[in-house]
């Protein structure tokens, strides 16, 4: 997976957590793997902020 196609995946699964009124903890804990494979692959918090607002 290159570094373009994590960030759109932490985007698109913080996009769905924010949408989602009652997320389960399944949900939870796959979007905390997610970011957290993000922050490793050197993605910051504001470059997932950024792909989320250019996604809406």
């Amino acid at each position: 997976m290159t570094k373009q196609e994590l960030l759109a995946l932490a985007a698109n699964t913080e996009n769905l957590i924010a949408r989602t009124v009652h997320p389960t903890q399944f949900q939870l804990e796959q979007r905390d793997r997610i970011v957290t494979a993000a922050h490793t692959a050197g993605i910051t918090d504001a470059e997932i902020s950024a792909a989320r607002q250019a996604q809406k």
